[in-house]
């Protein structure tokens, strides 16, 4: 197992990150408060479901933030992809390409920054089920972001509560608040022939927990060829066994029938002529179809001595996905098995566990025929990965301090049959990672430091490719690996409400997967490019007024190349990871005049690279959104809700996310222009 030495992290930061704790202090007038009446300062206890243990918030050792969304922005936020719910939170960056056939990009501190699609280096779960897959894959189109009602993101290396590919966390709840209208209804249409219709349920029956969703989404979309209607709904159940024992379950089903792929362009057509589709993607009919299903059990059992929790999910996909040149099949089947157990009879916090996980992915490839599959079939194989992983974690409190420790061992297998050469393939691989932090509580202020660890396997695809064009895997690619350390602050004052969160980090990532080359017209991958990533990261949210609500968010992330074993890699060095803006700030103002709500968002990107070489660099833009809703239209168990909403205010002319090292310098994925929602909510209690 390689080592991720401190030493290579510069001194100057380390020194920082050291020090950080004798100059961060609260202001004097808050403290003065906070002594002066200590009852408004204690907080509900939040537990850190993402790290899937019983820490508190209160008591993390790492950089954590959550968002509870209230019941006026489910109205009126029409929450149609995960940017909308994200935008404000500092460290992670989801920028909608505005094509469902591809699906939202996502970093959190420049971790992510090479996929093309979907997810890599980012660990994604809903409701207790992991949407990333044993090799690490994430398919964010089975969220419905207008569904989440709270999430909870961790910002840094996280491999110890979730092992491979989790350079970060985001953990998202559908599960109403107790307080949350019994049925929900909301329907909404705007501009690009968009409309969607929603249905969220909750009721206690019989002694089980009922919560139930389901939704409709259709749009023509801005550019040509991005037209898309997707399906999605989940049901689940609660119920107390005993006085000791509860049982939970949960399915889901997400459907794309039909999703258009225009393409990206070049920066002349982005700017000349933005809604245009690429022809080519046009003439094949690119784009997909996809339908997935997921189920999840959950047991908690209390006993004498701890809690055991038992946690078994599986998921099933199809997917049917044309491209200029192929047309790709993939069925998939998916799932794990988690089990812990918190001891609760030790003078110090405990959890001693254990995961598997299993993928089967058949996978075909033949050429495409206007849209539909020809009758050359280049790929038949069938991969399969299984990880098996063994982790502990320990808490000791000491009066206002905190120290975690923790330990994740990880073993992985890939398997690949390929029908058509004849070839069997095989890699085995051990990872472990550890974990070490401390909180300290002074008054209204939490410290916080971290040093954490995570790895990222290749995919089964980067695996099979070999330089040699051999049998079986290639042998001389392994797992990417990241190092990181991080201090901070959280601080909750309560007269004016105000909560400050800031943070800054350093972590090294070793031998990155990286493209190496083609041949033959396969790429070929190898670990390369290591990167060193540095960062700030602040948010505050006050309210001056009870009517008032204000809040502020700044990121900085310096992620660059840092040389590897490779040639080619020597001359990307000191550049910029490109798909990764240094700097990106935001603002949400929200205004309550009387039954009026009325709330604006402001997001400000700076330019950033696409390409590896920085040759070709995006635009910065600011963008501007508006909503309206009304809450007047009450009666006697149940009320109304009309609401507008104005996406892109200002009309400006922007590029909403890039294409990375894209054929042809076709880089960039132009935004939409001004857009108008409106629509009503239906509430009932």
């Amino acid at each position: 197992m390689a080592t991720h030495p401190l030493s290579r992290l510069p001194a100057t930061l380390l020194l920082l990150l050291s020090t950080i704790f004798m100059f961060v202090s609260p202001p004097q007038a808050a403290l003065a408060q906070a002594e002066s009446d200590t009852l408004t300062i204690i907080l509900e206890p939040v537990h850190v479901e993402a790290a899937h243990s019983s820490t508190t918030l209160d008591r993390a050792t790492m950089s954590v933030t959550t968002l509870h969304r209230t019941l006026s922005d489910r109205v009126s936020r029409k929450a149609a992809t995960m940017d909308e719910l994200t935008f404000m939170l500092p460290g992670i960056w989801v920028s909608n390409r505005e094509n469902h056939a591809l699906g939202e990009r996502m970093t959190i501190r420049g971790m992510g920054w090479r996929s093309q699609f979907g997810l890599r280096g980012i660990q994604v779960i809903l409701d207790d089920i992991p949407l990333t897959v044993a090799d690490g894959q994430t398919v964010l189109n089975m969220v419905d972001p207008a569904t989440v009602q709270s999430l909870e993101l961790l910002r840094g290396p996280s491999a110890t509560f979730w092992g491979n590919s989790s350079g970060g966390v985001l953990y998202m709840k559908t599960r109403p608040a107790p307080d949350s209208p019994a049925l929900m209804l909301r329907s909404y249409y705007g501009s690009f022939n968009t409309w969607k219709q929603e249905a969220h349920w909750h009721n206690r029956i019989g002694g089980i927990r009922w919560n139930g969703y389901g939704s409709y989404y259709q749009t023509d979309g801005y550019r040509d060829h991005s037209d898309a209607n997707l399906i999605r709904g989940g049901l689940s159940a609660g119920i107390d066994i005993s006085d000791y024992s509860t049982l939970d379950f949960r399915v889901a089903y997400s459907g794309m029938p039909d999703a258009r792929h225009p393409g990206s362009l070049s920066k002349l057509d982005a700017e000349s002529n933005p809604r245009m589709a690429w022809p080519g993607h046009v003439n094949t009919r690119s784009g997909k179809e996809f339908h997935q299903w997921m189920g999840a059990g959950v047991y908690h059992h209390d006993l004498e001595t701890g809690l055991l929790s038992v946690t078994a999910h599986g998921i099933t996909r199809s997917l049917d996905n044309p491209l200029p040149g192929p047309y790709i099949s993939v069925d998939r089947l998916a799932g794990g098995l988690r089990s812990t157990y918190d001891m609760n009879n030790l003078p110090f916090d405990l959890q001693v566990g254990g995961e598997l996980k299993f993928q089967h992915d058949d996978r075909r490839q033949y050429n495409n025929e206007g849209g539909k599959p020809g009758d050359e079939l280049t790929t038949d194989q069938t991969d399969r990965v299984n990880s098996q992983a063994l982790f502990a974690k320990s808490m000791f409190h000491l009066d206002r301090l905190s120290l975690s420790a923790g330990l994740r061992a990880d073993r992985m297998s890939f398997t690949s049959d390929d029908y058509l050469a004849g070839e069997e393939g095989t890699r085995i691989f051990t990872t472990v990672n550890p974990s070490i932090g401390v909180n300290y509580r002074f008054n209204n202020v939490t410290y916080y430091g971290n040093l954490s660890t995570s790895f990222e396997s290749p995919t089964t695809t980067e695996f099979k490719n070999r330089p040699d064009s051999g049998n079986g895997f290639n042998p001389d690619l392994n797992p990417e690996r990241a190092v990181g350390i991080e201090t901070g602050l959280r601080s909750y004052f309560s007269n004016p409400e105000i909560s400050i969160d800031l943070a800054i980090y350093g972590m090294r990532v070793s031998d990155q997967i990286v493209q190496e080359s083609l041949t033959d017209g396969v790429a070929i991958f190898s670990n390369g490019g290591n990167a060193n990533h540095f960062g700030l990261e602040s948010h505050i949210r006050m309210r001056p007024f009870p009517s008032l609500l204000l809040e502020l968010m700044y990121t900085w992330t310096h992620s660059v190349f840092a040389g590897g074993e490779f040639e080619f890699e020597e001359e990307y060095k000191g550049n910029q990871l490109p798909g990764v803006a240094p700097h990106r700030a935001g603002g949400v103002l929200t205004l309550d005049l009387g039954d009026h709500t009325f709330g604006s968002d402001l997001e400000w990107v700076s330019d950033y690279y696409a390409d590896t070489e920085n040759s070709a660099r995006n635009d910065s833009y600011l963008l501007v959104n508006g909503r309206w809703n009304y809450r007047g239209a009450r009666f006697e168990n149940w009320s109304i809700e009309p609401f507008i909403s104005v996406h892109n205010l200002l009309d400006t002319r922007y590029n909403t996310s890039v294409a990375i090292n894209a054929f042809g310098d076709r880089f960039f994925e132009p935004g939409s222009s001004r857009s108008i929602q409106g629509g009503f909510s239906i509430q009932i209690r």
